[in-house]
This record gives C-alpha cells, sequence and structure tokens, in this order.
C-alpha cells in the first residue's frame, strides 16, 4: 500500500472514531466526556509521535546521502523522508490548535483565523473529494480567544463537510454585517462582536 493512501486511510479512520463518539444523538453544544478525554489523550500523543518522527526523518536524511541516487533504495528512502515530513506537518499544525486554547483573549483578524482554520482542516481532513476555500469579503477585527476562535471556525468547516457531498466545495466566507463580525458557512454563523471594521 502506498504511503500516501495509507496516511488518509489512518486519518480517515480517526475522523470515524471521532464521530462515533460525538454521534450520540444528543445536543452538539453538550461536551462528551469521551471527547474531552480524547482530546488529553491526543495531546499527549503528538508529543510522543514528535519524538521518535525527527529520529525517523534525521536517520532517512543521513540514509538517502548514503544510497547511490537512482536505485530503489535510494527511492524507498526518498518516499520514508517525504512521509516523514507530511505526518510532522499534520503533528506541528495539530500541536498549535492544542497551544492556542490557553492564549488569553486579544485584538485578531477573523480573515486571517479563517485562513489559518481552512489550511488546518484541508491540511488533517481525509476527505479528499471535497474543496475547501476561504473567501474575505471583509477583514473585520475582533477581541477574542484565538484558541476558542479556531475552535468554532474549525467546527463550522467540519459541519460544513459533514453535510458535503463528494465533488462539493465548502466555503468560509468572512464578513461584516452592522456591528458583527461574520464567519459563515452555509447557513451556519459564527458571530462576535465587531472591534474594528475593515
Amino acid at each position: 500500500m502506498r504511503s500516501s493512501s495509507l496516511q488518509s486511510e489512518l486519518l480517515r479512520d480517526v475522523l470515524t472514531d471521532i464521530r462515533a463518539v460525538t454521534d450520540d444523538g444528543g445536543s452538539s453544544h453538550e461536551l462528551d466526556p469521551h471527547l474531552t478525554t480524547l482530546g488529553r489523550l491526543t495531546r499527549g500523543a503528538l508529543h510522543e509521535i514528535a519524538n521518535p518522527l525527527l529520529a525517523l526523518l534525521g536517520s532517512a536524511e543521513f540514509a538517502l546521502a548514503d544510497t547511490e541516487p537512482g536505485t530503489k533504495l535510494h527511492s524507498r528512502v526518498g518516499t520514508v523522508q517525504q512521509t516523514g515530513a507530511e505526518i510532522a506537518d499534520i503533528v506541528r499544525a495539530l500541536q498549535a490548535f492544542a497551544r492556542s486554547a490557553s492564549l488569553p483573549p486579544e485584538e485578531l483578524s477573523l480573515a486571517t483565523a479563517a485562513e489559518t482554520a481552512t489550511t488546518l482542516v484541508r491540511r488533517v481532513s481525509a476527505v479528499r473529494d471535497i474543496e475547501l476555500t476561504t473567501r474575505i469579503d471583509a477583514e473585520p477585527i475582533v477581541h477574542a480567544g484565538p484558541g476558542d476562535v479556531q475552535r468554532r471556525l474549525v467546527e463550522l468547516l467540519l459541519g460544513g463537510i459533514a453535510a458535503a457531498e463528494r465533488g462539493d466545495t465548502v466555503e468560509l466566507v468572512v464578513s461584516e454585517r452592522a456591528s458583527e463580525a461574520v464567519a459563515a458557512v452555509g447557513d451556519s454563523e459564527l458571530t462576535l462582536p465587531l472591534v474594528r471594521a475593515s
């Protein structure tokens, strides 16, 4: 099995497991204790994955230098290095998302936060046949916790993916309405008080 398809399969399995934990017929606003535990386990798992991954990438770099370019072994080691780098990108993105939860409220650009959330979901989502885009109609500034804003934007995108069909585009639109900053995917919205208009 090719490494990219294995990576997609693993991520699809993780998303399926998360949906199984959260799709219990209850309110989506209730915090499921299993999901809380999963989040705590994931934070530790990311740290534990990062350390051996660095060793793997370092070893692959040395192995590439020691193998003859153009040989099957050189190609295979290159594939290991590339796959390791892709996994490292995912781990770094998830670690940054986890760290943002503890950041205090601050003035931030909802447009920048939306682009960051879209990049994160695009990077870790196992759904390859749905396109994720961001449309910036305005660049509102809000005062909020960066982690809370990221989480809510990611939830909007994941909700859009769950409702989408193969070949659809899920678009996160950032705009302003009266004294509110708005981020929307379809009919679902995140609204925050506007600190400064664009």
